[in-house]
Order: structure tokens, then C-alpha cells, then sequence
């Protein structure tokens, strides 16, 4: 079942740059990642400072795995020094289990 992974942050002004290319260099690095599919960077319309990026993977476990990893932690180290809040991390999953629908 696929997972979608929504990261929301709020950038620091002047910043932005300097995120977005954290952000390119930890998308390549993901390349590499088992379980990896996708991801993109969006930028909020209304507001320039909240950038989103969204991330597929094969499974919830390659998400996990990633997310705990040495390799994310610190890059996600480097990002935090140019947010102007903590980022929210959602983590989605594909549809609903049986249990859920009803089925």
C-alpha cells in the first residue's frame, strides 16, 4: 500500500533558497532509498514562506526506516536552523482498510 508523506515547513524570510536547496540534495539522496517512488516541493500561493513537500513510498515500513535514519536526521538537522517553526510531518495512507470501509 502506498504512503504519502507531507511535510509542511515555515521558512524563515531569506531563507528560502537555502531550504530549497536542502531539500534538492535530500531528494537526491532519497533516490537511493528503498521503498522510495516520489517527491515534490510546492511552495504555499498565498504565502511564500510555507513550503510543502510531498513524498511517496512503497510502504509505511520504508517510510519509517527513513525517517529514522542517521542520513535524514541530519539533513533534517540542517533545515531546522532556517525554520521559523517546528515542521509538521503527515503520513498518509492509500485508502481505507477493510475495518475502516465497512467492507
Amino acid at each position: 500500500m502506498a504512503v504519502k508523506v507531507v511535510i509542511e515547513r515555515r521558512v524563515l524570510p531569506g531563507h528560502e533558497r537555502n531550504v530549497l536547496e536542502l531539500l534538492r540534495q535530500l531528494r537526491i539522496r532519497c533516490l537511493d532509498e528503498p521503498g522510495y517512488i516520489s517527491g515534490e516541493t510546492l511552495r504555499d500561493s498565498e504565502d511564500p514562506h510555507n513550503l510543502v513537500v510531498i513524498s511517496t513510498w512503497f510502504g509505511l515500513g520504508d517510510w519509517k526506516r527513513w525517517s529514522q535514519s542517521p542520513d535524514r536526521r541530519e539533513f533534517e538537522s540542517r533545515i531546522r536552523q532556517h525554520l521559523a517553526a517546528p515542521e509538521r510531518v503527515r503520513v498518509l495512507l492509500e485508502g481505507l482498510s477493510e475495518q475502516l470501509s465497512g467492507a
